[in-house]
């Protein structure tokens, strides 16, 4: 009888264990020294319309393959 209250009791324990709901870790918490990255509007990420007008003015057909080499050169650096 005593086994079986034992073995009712653990089973017990171990739904109340596995049901219980995880919180989130807390940042502040556990010396963690990263700061929490702030959220990106869609506004703010640059895109190819936003450097349109830009481009128009710079590149013209007498230096359009001087521009590409020098993108291809950024690029690949990276």
């Amino acid at each position: 009888m005593t086994r079986w209250m034992t073995l009712v009791l653990l089973a017990a324990s171990m739904c109340v264990v596995a049901c219980e709901e995880q919180k989130p870790a807390d940042p502040a918490a556990g010396g963690d020294k990263t700061a929490a990255a702030a959220p990106i509007k869609d506004e703010d990420i640059p895109t190819a319309a936003d450097f349109d007008d830009e481009a128009e003015k710079d590149i013209t057909t007498a230096n359009y393959k001087a521009e590409v080499d020098t993108l291809e050169k950024e690029i690949s650096a990276e």
